[in-house]
């Protein structure tokens, strides 16, 4: 009798144990997957009445601002209004694909020294909203680097495994860039989260950044125009 109640233990404490486990194991995966969907406050992407129009901000503003100032040849500072730079990132082409990696619906927060860049990452048929937050810098040789301090996808951190990704989605469309080096280098630059030359071809127009400020909703550039390595000295 005490030998049947002694296995009849056992087997119910195992069973308690497998159910305990499994219970712990959904809720480990339950809590995972609502991280991983997990949708952040601040991500609030514009969506436009009229897409297909271009930004009035752009042809109205920005636009004007840049080239009226670009012409004169010597340093400038040009304003960046958050809300204007998302109206013109909103009436892009999305959906923007790099290999298995799609990105859409894209929106970008300034705040003091910080810039934070939010859309919805798909991939191989997941999705969840990505961010991430950089605090720029410019060194002593002129050159930026974005200090990329953390990526997540919903809330979860994923830097390490973006940063891979992303590399080995780069390197297999390297061919994209090639008539571009200068935009290769950069891009290439941000994976790493190394410094880069930040020199910008703006239609006709070669400037770079000497200078830059970042305050809530605004960012400020002083930009330098340059002459395109192809320029004749006489142009």
């Amino acid at each position: 009798m005490k030998k049947n109640l002694e296995v009849n233990y056992r087997k119910s404490d195992t069973a308690f144990r497998f159910w305990g486990l499994g219970a712990v194991g959904l809720g480990v995966l339950t809590g995972i997957v609502i991280l991983f969907w997990y949708k952040p406050k601040a991500y609030k992407p514009l969506r436009p009445d009229n897409p297909e129009q271009v930004s009035l901000y752009l042809t109205h503003e920005l636009g004007p601002e840049f080239f009226n100032q670009a012409q004169l040849d010597k340093p400038f500072d040009l304003i960046v209004e958050q809300q204007g730079l998302n109206d013109i990132i909103s009436r892009l082409d999305w959906i923007q694909e790099l290999g298995p990696l799609s990105l859409q619906q894209p929106n970008i927060i300034f705040e003091d020294h910080s810039v934070l860049l939010m859309g919805t990452l798909q991939y191989k048929g997941l999705s969840s909203v990505l961010s991430i937050l950089a605090y720029p810098t410019l060194d002593a040789n002129q050159q930026i680097c974005m200090n990329i301090q953390s990526i997540r996808l919903g809330m979860i951190p994923v830097t390490a495994l973006i940063s891979s990704l992303c590399q080995k989605t780069f390197d297999n469309n390297r061919d994209g860039f090639k008539d571009d080096p200068e935009v290769e280098q950069i891009v290439q630059s941000i994976i790493r989260n190394e410094p880069f030359d930040p020199v910008f071809r703006i239609s006709d127009r070669r400037v770079r950044i000497i200078h830059f400020t970042i305050k809530n909703n605004i960012l400020k550039l002083t930009l330098l125009p340059e002459k395109s390595p192809s320029s004749s000295p006489l142009s």
